[in-house]
């Protein structure tokens, strides 16, 4: 295979995006819904986080390219599950409701901080080690991952949150369409456009061809 055509396939493979996300079957969280209706929304929040509380901390993770902001963002979401879990009306699934408070909490946090940085150059990657590989050296999967971290955080936010939503958490483009209050095409065209960018961007950071 060559080495233009294994670099286009490192990001056309889902694997790189999920993170080893196991999806759940489309309505598996019923049992949540049914402790929240017991009047134990502590429970039905516990039991939420164990489920997906990983799944949403990888989200805030790639979305905000910033661990610690990650971690803030993280509780807030699942503050804000606690909160509002009782007024779950079950138009969607518990997992698309969810990830939709995630989804708002991100790009506010990703808003906030690019006011707080008005003044100072915008740009996250600079103290990052450059993954770049010399000609004919091994790609390994750190140094793939690595450049996936960072071509990920060059995209413009709702592409970014798009492809975020698709590969690493396997959502559907009509539960997407759930998330982000836009049309099923909108969201599927916006991840059409971002993977030629990430193929190019991971492709010349470790030394490849688009």
């Amino acid at each position: 295979m060559s080495s233009s055509n294994s670099h286009a396939q490192a990001i056309g493979d889902a694997n790189l995006m999920v993170q080893e996300v196991a999806v759940r079957p489309d309505d598996s969280d019923r049992d949540i819904v049914g402790v929240v209706k017991t009047g134990d929304v502590t429970a039905a929040l516990r039991i939420l986080m164990q489920r997906h509380g990983t799944a949403v901390y990888r989200y805030c993770r790639e979305g905000l390219h910033d661990w610690m902001l990650a971690d803030d963002v993280h509780q807030q979401i699942f503050i804000q599950a606690h909160r509002d879990l009782t007024r779950f009306a079950g138009r969607s699934t518990l997992r698309t409701w969810l990830f939709a408070i995630a989804r708002h909490r991100v790009l506010d946090a990703a808003k906030s901080r690019r006011r707080a940085r008005t003044h100072l150059e915008d740009d996250e990657t600079a103290d990052t080690a450059d993954p770049s590989a010399e000609p004919g050296e091994q790609l390994d999967d750190a140094r793939l991952r690595q450049a996936l971290v960072v071509c990920l955080a060059a995209l413009g936010e709702h592409l970014r949150t798009a492809v975020l939503l698709r590969y690493q958490q396997g959502f559907t483009f009509e539960d997407m369409a759930n998330i982000c209050d836009e049309k099923p095409g909108t969201l599927q065209a916006r991840v059409t456009r971002a993977l030629p960018a990430l193929r190019k961007c991971i492709a010349g950071r470790t030394g490849g061809k688009p």
